[in-house]
C-alpha cells in the first residue's frame, strides 16, 4: 500500500495584490487542482506574521505522492494559466514541499489551526488543544521533514523550535 501524499505551499503576494491573489486562488487555482485525479482535498490557511513571513499556506491532500508526477498534474504545473503566472510571478514568498505521509492519519475534521514544523524530525507537541500530529517526508522542498500539528482552536500558541515554524488558522 502506498502512503498518502501532501503538497504544501507557502505564499505571500505584495500587499497591493492581495485581493487579486485571493480571488485567483479561490476562483481558479483551487478548482483547477481539485479537478486533477488523486487530489483528495485542499484547504487554505492564513498567518498573522511579519511581511515576508509567508502569510498564506495551502495544504493539498493526495491519494499518493505519485499524483504529483501524473500527466494530468504535470500538464497544469508545466503550463500555468496567464493568471497563475501573474499571481505566482509577483509573489514575495513561494515555498513548496511535495511530501509522502508517514502513517495513515486523515486531517482531523475539527482542525481549526495548524502549526507547521519543518526541519529535523518533529518533536512531541505537548500543547493544549492538539488534536493530532501528522508527519511527512519531503521529496521536493527543504527542509526534508515536515510535521503538521493540528489544533482544535485558532488561539495562537508558542511555537516549538524548528528550522521553519509557522502558526496558521483556517481561512474558512
Amino acid at each position: 500500500m502506498t502512503n498518502r501524499g501532501l503538497l504544501l505551499t507557502l505564499t505571500e503576494p505584495p500587499a497591493a495584490m492581495e485581493e487579486e491573489f485571493n480571488a485567483w486562488y479561490d476562483d481558479e487555482h483551487l478548482p483547477e487542482r481539485l479537478s486533477i485525479p488523486g487530489f483528495r482535498s485542499a484547504r487554505r490557511w492564513i498567518a498573522e506574521c511579519r511581511p515576508g513571513g509567508g502569510k498564506y499556506l495551502a495544504t493539498y491532500e493526495l491519494d499518493a505522492p505519485e499524483v504529483l508526477r501524473s500527466a494530468e498534474y504535470l500538464a497544469r504545473f508545466d503550463h500555468p494559466t496567464p493568471w497563475s503566472r501573474r499571481c505566482l510571478g509577483r509573489a514575495l514568498v513561494f515555498r513548496r514541499w511535495a511530501c509522502e505521509q508517514v502513517g495513515a492519519l486523515d486531517p482531523h475534521p475539527r482542525c481549526a489551526a495548524l502549526i507547521v514544523l519543518a526541519g529535523a524530525e518533529a518533536p512531541r507537541c505537548e500543547l493544549p488543544g492538539v488534536l493530532q500530529l501528522r508527519r511527512f517526508v519531503a521529496f521536493s522542498g527543504e527542509p526534508r521533514h515536515v510535521a503538521l500539528v493540528e489544533l482544535e482552536s485558532p488561539r495562537r500558541v508558542e511555537l516549538p523550535a524548528a528550522e521553519f515554524a509557522g502558526f496558521y488558522r483556517t481561512m474558512r
